[in-house]
């Protein structure tokens, strides 16, 4: 089984209700291929010369595939966007409002997947699957993690030495703030991601939601076992979440499902074009935000995750 073999591949587009009308920001179909979205977003900004802070997403697309996302630009002429050459990125106006794009407004994500170099042609079942962040989280060099739990531990020089930053005067703090602060959030996220995953891969019984730990986190007897297990491996407690050296990165915490289905399933069989002699899967499905993809194809063509 191959997944993103072409970028091709693998296409997803979001769902949202946006409010049209007046307003100071302009709203955009982000179409991108082979390009993560914040690379594509400060790509964007600065052809136009304008603070990233500026546009408004809603979530991180894959890198090695073709996606389309909607984005909010604030305080934008709409030509000048439209007049924007950028490779393997295109932006469609489609109207303006009050409001800024912001994480937590998508509705679901549609996706349509391409399996290949599969050997037979096989019933696959929609069934629930566990909710894990999957690699793509976790960054091509699988240190995105790293970078986070360095930052969580106070080991800012750690931090500074994976991202392979110039720091001057041991000023370790200072050089990660170089960093566009939604990179380094997110990098703090796949930490938590990573030790959700650790207790998700523990759990033995179904259960509705499953806690990301943060400074706020309210465990029960069951999680805070688990969790419990999972901090004195770490070294850590949940107080390292609030980052004094750094408040914008601090962390409450959050809920997730731990288990998730895909909506509106359906797939069918083709000669592979690409590997001659096997078969590849056309898979058509929509997920609730945050939910990876990924995961769920691999609950499709194995026992179970």
């Amino acid at each position: 089984m191959i997944i993103k073999h072409i970028p091709e591949d693998f296409y997803v587009k979001e769902e949202m209700e946006l409010k049209l009308g007046r307003g100071d920001y302009s709203y955009f179909i982000l179409e991108k291929k082979n390009i993560g979205t914040l690379e594509a977003v400060n790509l964007i900004a600065g052809k136009l010369g304008i603070n990233q802070k500026r546009v408004g997403f809603s979530g991180y697309k894959d890198k090695k595939a073709v996606t389309e996302q909607y984005i909010s630009i604030f305080k934008i002429n709409k030509d000048n966007v439209g007049r924007l050459n950028l490779y393997g990125i295109n932006l469609t106006y489609i109207g303006s409002g009050n409001e800024r794009i912001n994480a937590g407004d998508l509705k679901h994500n549609y996706f349509r997947i391409v399996v290949r170099y599969l050997d037979e042609k096989n019933k696959l079942e929609n069934r629930k699957f566990k909710n894990y962040f999957d690699e793509q989280r976790f960054g091509i060099n699988k240190n995105n993690h790293l970078i986070g739990r360095a930052i969580i531990k106070r080991e800012f020089d750690k931090a500074c030495n994976l991202l392979k930053l110039n720091v001057e005067n041991n000023n370790y703090v200072g050089a990660l703030r170089t960093i566009d602060k939604r990179k380094l959030r997110f990098y703090v996220s796949a930490y938590q991601s990573h030790l959700f995953n650790e207790v998700l891969n523990k759990l033995n019984k179904k259960i509705g939601k499953l806690p990301i730990l943060g400074y706020l986190t309210e465990l029960d007897n069951t999680f805070k076992r688990l969790y419990g297990k999972v901090m004195k491996e770490e070294g850590i407690g949940q107080e390292d979440f609030i980052i004094k050296q750094m408040p914008e990165l601090s962390s409450e915490g959050a809920m997730r499902n731990a288990y998730e289905m895909a909506m509106d399933f359906k797939y069918s069989y083709e000669d592979d074009e690409i590997f001659k002699g096997k078969y590849k899967a056309i898979l058509e499905f929509k997920l609730n935000p945050g939910t990876y993809a990924t995961c769920f194809v691999k609950s499709l063509f194995s026992k179970g995750l």
